[in-house]
């Protein structure tokens, strides 16, 4: 693939969420950076990023014998903090568009977990899959699929649980993402996103915006050798990505109740969790 048709530039930054091509554009940009990803997510975030993942699993309310999706899963950080959290789980699903980044995860489960392959047993999936791999983690079988989020080839309505962390902004279409996240819940399933946003103080918003302009995307670049404007990317991505308030509009409109935000490290992050078929009030928590 050519360099320049895959690379964010001033011109495809003005706003890279009504971009026709975003979903090549970010998969290509994830598989290039796929071998500082962690690295970087650790040292961007001052290493808040597992304490983000840790609560996720918290509001998710994991229990003995259910089953997990993690969506845009990337190196799988947030599905083996699952399965360290509640090694009863039935099975955990990781979901990533990128190839490269689902062999990092495989590889660091492989490290953490050295237990009993389980490769050649069946799993629900489409025809003509790319082949996947299949491992037991004391109890939970972790799943590593090949897949977009907006279209997962898996049967509706099998999953306690849906995550996805810091993902969702990057996917092509947020409605049709949030939909099929409802279809693959169980019926009272439980939805929890994390996701990058501006601070809602004035003053803090506007000190963050300049280490997300300037620092970030140079102290970045140079870390993983980034040549496609990855960490250019991401601080137009999180500005121009719509906030809690209509976040929390697309989520019930796409059939979801008991829509709760709670916002972490001082509005950088929000945590949103929403219930399939609950019908009561939508509530916002601090944090």
């Amino acid at each position: 693939m050519n360099q320049e048709t895959a690379t964010w530039n001033r011109t495809n930054l003005k706003d890279p969420h009504k971009l026709p091509d975003k979903r090549r554009l970010v998969r290509v940009m994830f598989s290039a950076i796929a071998h500082r990803y962690d690295l970087l997510n650790h040292i961007l975030s001052l290493n808040m990023d597992r304490s983000w993942r840790r609560r996720a699993v918290e509001l998710a309310q994991p229990k003995p014998d259910q089953a997990v999706l993690d969506l845009c899963c990337g190196t799988g950080d947030l599905a083996l903090q699952f399965a360290r959290t509640e090694p009863r789980l039935s099975k955990i699903v990781g979901v990533d568009f990128s190839e490269e980044m689902l062999e990092i995860a495989r590889n660091k489960q492989r490290k953490k977990q050295p237990l009993k392959q389980l490769s050649n047993q069946p799993f629900k999936q489409s025809e003509n899959q790319p082949k996947n791999q299949t491992c037991r983690y004391n109890h939970p079988i972790i799943k590593w699929l090949c897949e977009d989020a907006e279209n997962v080839p898996l049967p509706g309505e099998q999953f306690d649980c849906v995550t996805c962390a810091f993902g969702i902004r990057n996917l092509q279409n947020l409605q049709t993402a949030l939909r099929e996240m409802f279809r693959l819940l169980k019926p009272r399933g439980r939805l929890v996103i994390l996701e990058f946003a501006m601070p809602r103080n004035h003053l803090l918003s506007a000190l963050y915006e300049c280490y997300f302009k300037l620092v970030l995307p140079c102290l970045g670049s140079i870390i993983s050798n980034d040549k496609y404007g990855a960490y250019r990317y991401l601080p137009h991505s999180v500005i121009s990505f719509p906030n809690a308030h209509k976040l929390k509009q697309l989520i019930k409109q796409a059939n979801f109740s008991t829509v709760r935000i709670e916002y972490l490290c001082r509005g950088v992050v929000l945590a949103i969790v929403a219930e399939k078929n609950i019908y009561t009030d939508s509530q916002i928590y601090h944090q």
